[in-house]
C-alpha cells in the first residue's frame, strides 16, 4: 500500500481517515500530479492542473475533471489535516477500458534537501530506463521500486535516467540543466515529462537572456559540461556535485536562475494569500 501521512484522504468528495486507504489495485492506470504546499498554499495549483488534464488526454483516456472542485477538495484537505507544508498526491484512478474509477487526494511523505545539500550540491547516479509515454505522469511502479533502491544502495539524490540510445533525459522524479560556459542545455521536450519548475526555468532564461539549448546529450558527453542543476517540485532548484565519478562545479547561472525562481514563489504565494483573504 502506498504511504500517506495526515489524518484523512479524499476520495472523490468523500473525507476518509487514513487508516482506511484502500491498497492500490495493480490493475488500474494511475494518472497523477503531485503538489507542493508551502505555508498552507498550493505551489502554482493551475499549472498542475493543465498538466494532469494534457496527460489523461495524451494516455487517451475520457473523462472530465473541473478545475474549481478539485481546487476545493484541495483546500479541504489541507485544512483537514492541518498540514501547513509537505506534498499533495492527486491520483485519477482508470480501469482497462479507460474510464475513471476514482479521485483520490492525500498527503505523501516529502524529502527536501537540507542546506548542506543545497549549499554543496547532491550525488546523481545513471540508471537505464526509459517510461512508455514520458510526456504522461502515471503510475511506474517498477521504475519506482528500482530507482528508490538505487537511491538507498548508492546513498544518492537521484536518480538519472538515459535511454536505448545512451540519451539522458530526466531524473526519475525531477529534471535536469547541464551549462557549458554561458549555456544551459536539457533534453528535448520530447524525451521528458516538462516539469512545473523546468517550465518556469525556460521562461526565466528568456527574459534573463540566457541562452537555453534543447539538446540531446549522451552519457558519455557529460564530461563535456561544467556545472549542472536538478529541477523539480521537492527540490525546486538545487545544484549538482557529481553524477557517476564526473564532478561538476558552481555556476554563476545556477543562483541566478534560483534566485528569479524564488522570486515566482514569493509572488505567486503574496496573491494567493491576498486572494484567500
Amino acid at each position: 500500500m502506498e504511504k500517506i501521512v495526515g489524518n484523512f484522504f479524499i476520495e472523490n468528495t468523500d473525507l476518509i481517515p487514513v487508516n482506511e486507504f484502500p491498497e492500490t489495485d495493480n490493475n488500474s492506470t494511475i494518472v497523477y500530479e503531485v503538489i507542493r504546499v508551502e505555508n498552507l498554499v498550493p505551489l502554482f495549483y493551475e499549472k498542475h492542473f493543465v498538466r494532469l488534464k494534457n496527460s489523461v488526454e495524451l494516455a487517451d483516456f475520457v473523462t472530465k475533471i473541473n478545475n474549481t472542485r478539485m481546487f476545493i477538495q484541495i483546500e479541504r484537505l489541507i485544512a483537514e489535516n492541518n498540514i501547513a507544508n509537505g506534498n499533495i498526491k492527486i491520483g485519477l484512478l482508470f480501469n482497462k477500458t479507460g474510464k475513471l474509477q476514482s479521485t483520490k487526494l492525500y498527503f505523501i511523505p516529502h524529502s527536501y534537501p537540507c542546506k548542506e545539500e543545497y549549499a554543496q550540491g547532491i550525488k546523481l547516479i545513471l540508471h537505464k530506463a526509459e517510461r512508455k509515454n514520458p510526456n504522461v505522469k502515471y503510475r511506474n511502479r517498477e521504475l519506482r521500486n528500482k530507482t528508490n533502491e538505487l537511491i538507498t544502495e548508492n546513498n544518492v539524490f537521484e536518480i538519472l535516467l538515459y535511454n536505448s540510445k545512451n540519451i539522458i533525459t530526466e531524473g526519475s522524479r525531477s529534471n535536469i540543466f547541464f551549462i557549458k560556459e554561458n549555456t544551459v542545455y536539457t533534453a528535448p521536450q520530447n524525451l521528458i515529462l516538462k516539469g512545473i519548475t523546468w517550465e518556469f526555468i525556460v521562461d526565466i532564461c528568456k527574459k534573463q537572456n540566457i541562452r537555453l539549448i534543447e539538446k540531446e546529450i549522451n552519457i558519455n558527453e557529460i564530461m563535456n559540461y561544467d556545472s549542472a542543476f536538478l529541477t523539480g517540485t521537492s527540490p525546486k532548484i538545487i545544484k549538482i556535485n557529481s553524477i557517476n565519478n564526473k564532478k561538476f562545479t558552481n555556476n554563476k547561472l545556477i543562483n541566478i536562475i534560483a534566485n528569479e525562481y524564488n522570486k515566482i514563489i514569493s509572488v505567486y504565494t503574496e496573491k494567493f494569500t491576498r486572494c484567500r483573504i
